[in-house]
């Protein structure tokens, strides 16, 4: 893969929402070596903090999510993103659930509650890129 394959999406606006620093800055650091602006991305460190910024009422056009995190993990960001009325511009907005959870029952979870894909961590950065560019796409 290669940034022109990117360059149509790269002014889309991403939610980077995990509480590990050095996670985060790796999906950040993914989506610029793909040719995203940095600008265009909000890094969250828990669901909290996420709803605060979507509280400010800023544009996003895609969601990378960790599912466990202090204060609001994953889930309930996505529950909150899915039901409450406040947050519904973003109800339909792709989310990318990327976790060390690994349970069938935690990922089917996630997918009910708006997940549209969900990927390991570790991961390799070009399976995160893959998947980006997927979720995306449709």
């Amino acid at each position: 893969m290669t940034k022109t394959n990117y360059k149509f999406y790269k002014d889309h606006k991403f939610m980077v929402v995990d509480d590990d620093d050095r996670l985060r800055n790796q999906a950040i650091g993914v989506l610029c070596d793909i040719g995203f602006s940095k600008a265009a991305i909000t890094p969250a460190v828990d669901g909290k903090d996420a709803l605060k910024k979507l509280d400010q009422q800023i544009d996003i056009e895609f969601f990378v999510i960790d599912l466990v995190m202090p204060n609001m993990n994953g889930l309930e960001l996505l529950n909150e993103l899915k039901t409450n009325p406040k947050y519904e511009k973003y109800k339909n907005i792709p989310k990318l659930v990327l976790s060390s959870e690994s349970d069938a029952n935690i990922i089917l979870n996630a997918v009910e509650s708006g997940a549209n894909s969900y990927l390991n961590k570790p991961c390799e950065a070009y399976m995160l890129a893959k998947k980006l560019f997927e979720c995306v796409s449709k």
